[in-house]
């Protein structure tokens, strides 16, 4: 039986991923090492990958406290409503907070998979109901202005984070 013959190839591996590359690449294309770069740019790639490394690890802390954000307004929600029902035996505002309630919860599960859009949309439904709740009823715009305020800012880093975690991906 005949061997096949070997095919010789000039491809070369990255050192730092082991992806093959031919001799005219000067970089990685799958992780950006520096096939024939000095040794400061050698330098220069491992030190951008620990900030790149630093960066997601400060981004992934804010994402988390903008996903437990979402869950607190879930349950202040739910808690609300159940105070209305108890108050005026309203079961349609009672309805309501439940569903708006587990919609904060499905978001907050879900921007473990794709936090971005989940939190994007928390924050639009947040400010949607606090647009639709000025607009029955004008006074509470400005009460409870703080907490809206803080709301909207740890939504607000959180979505912030989790741009840049996609532009770090």
């Amino acid at each position: 039986m005949e061997e096949a013959p070997k095919i010789i190839t000039n491809a070369l591996e990255c050192k730092h991923c082991d992806t093959p590359h031919d001799e005219a690449s000067l970089f990685c294309h799958e992780c950006g090492y520096p096939l024939k770069g000095t040794e400061e740019d050698v330098a220069k790639f491992y030190a951008k990958r620990v900030m790149d490394k630093r960066k997601s690890k400060d981004a992934e802390k804010k994402i988390k406290s903008a996903r437990t954000t979402l869950y607190v307004i879930a349950g202040i929600i739910m808690v609300f409503g159940f105070f209305i029902f108890l108050s005026s035996k309203d079961v349609t505002a009672l309805i309501i907070n439940i569903i708006v309630g587990v919609i904060y919860i499905v978001l907050g599960t879900w921007s473990k998979q794709k936090p971005l859009i989940a939190l994007l949309l928390g924050l639009l439904l947040y400010l949607t109901i606090i647009v639709i709740t000025a607009i029955a009823e004008p006074k509470t715009l400005v009460s409870g202005i703080i907490w809206k305020i803080v709301i909207i800012a740890y939504l607000g880093k959180g979505i912030h984070s989790a741009s840049s975690v996609n532009k770090l991906a």
